[in-house]
């Protein structure tokens, strides 16, 4: 069975949009409805940016009158062309952007009377000065201020080696007061294990296990981070090092997903990273 085909053409007349340069516009084919349209591709004069069947935003190129092709479109067995308005292209600027101001008239020239060499006399400033003052008098404010630097870096300096040192003297009569072993055992008696306050009974399980690495290992700055104590404990002693790294590199991963992701967890899990903790303080910090 042939099917019929009907040709149609529609013209928009005498239809104008206008538009600038540059600055996107939509046009409309004024398809009707179900139809179904051809694309309308970009040109040397005009950019397409988006079609929905007849209507196309596009922008134009070209400073001049665009007249945009036809459009086919089709529906079942009819086909037709469809005409889209002239577009008319203008500037987005003016054609010259120099703007000539209107000259005063009369001229009012402000200039004093006399010759030249008056006006120079009043300007040589310099003959008053006699010289220039002298900059001995910085020397000594520079050498002030290398020695006050110099004073307030070295204070600085030993009050941190002083912390640290109290810090190790602090960790060593701990030590001395309570055995590695019955500190990790104590931490199953405490009231963030009996509440369940994991942030809290980690941060402690936290401090043992940074203890253990100050005794044996001789890091002491409790500001670093678990990634910069290992990489630390490796680059010391590379046998006992790597060994320490293993042990506790799953204890490790434990407090930080709880200190700083609140992971959760229960007594059972924490009581299996105790029994964790306890076993590396039995290898590391009874030496």
């Amino acid at each position: 069975m042939m099917h019929l085909l009907i040709l149609i053409l529609l013209f928009s007349g005498n239809e104008f949009v206008s538009c600038s340069l540059g600055i996107p516009v939509t046009v409309d084919y004024h398809i009707p409805d179900g139809w179904t349209a051809e694309s309308l591709e970009s040109s040397e004069s005009w950019y397409v940016i988006e079609q929905d069947v007849g209507t196309v935003t596009l922008v134009p190129l070209s400073l001049d009158t665009l007249d945009l092709p036809l459009l086919g479109a089709y529906s079942d067995s009819l086909e037709g062309y469809f005409a889209p308005p002239v577009l008319l292209v203008s500037r987005t600027m003016p054609d010259s952007t120099w703007t000539v101001s209107v000259f005063p008239s009369p001229l009012q020239i402000d200039i004093p009377a006399g010759f030249p060499e008056n006006y120079l006399n009043q300007h040589r400033f310099w003959k008053e000065w006699r010289g220039a003052p002298s900059n001995r008098w910085l020397f000594p404010l520079l050498l002030i201020g290398v020695i006050t630097i110099l004073a307030v870096s070295s204070w600085l300096y030993y009050r941190r080696k002083k912390k640290l040192l109290s810090m190790k003297d602090i960790h060593a009569e701990k030590k001395l007061l309570i055995s590695p072993l019955d500190e990790v055992k104590a931490l199953l008696d405490s009231p963030a294990f009996a509440n369940g306050n994991w942030l809290e009974y980690y941060k402690n399980v936290d401090e043992l296990l940074r203890d253990t690495v100050s005794f044996r290992f001789k890091i002491f700055n409790r500001a670093l981070t678990w990634h910069q104590i290992i990489r630390l404990v490796l680059r010391g002693e590379e046998e006992d090092g790597r060994k320490f790294a293993e042990d506790s590199s799953e204890l490790i991963e434990e407090i930080t997903l709880q200190r700083y992701a609140s992971w959760g967890g229960s007594r059972e899990r924490a009581e299996r990273y105790t029994s964790r903790l306890s076993s590396i303080r039995r290898e590391w910090h009874l030496r």
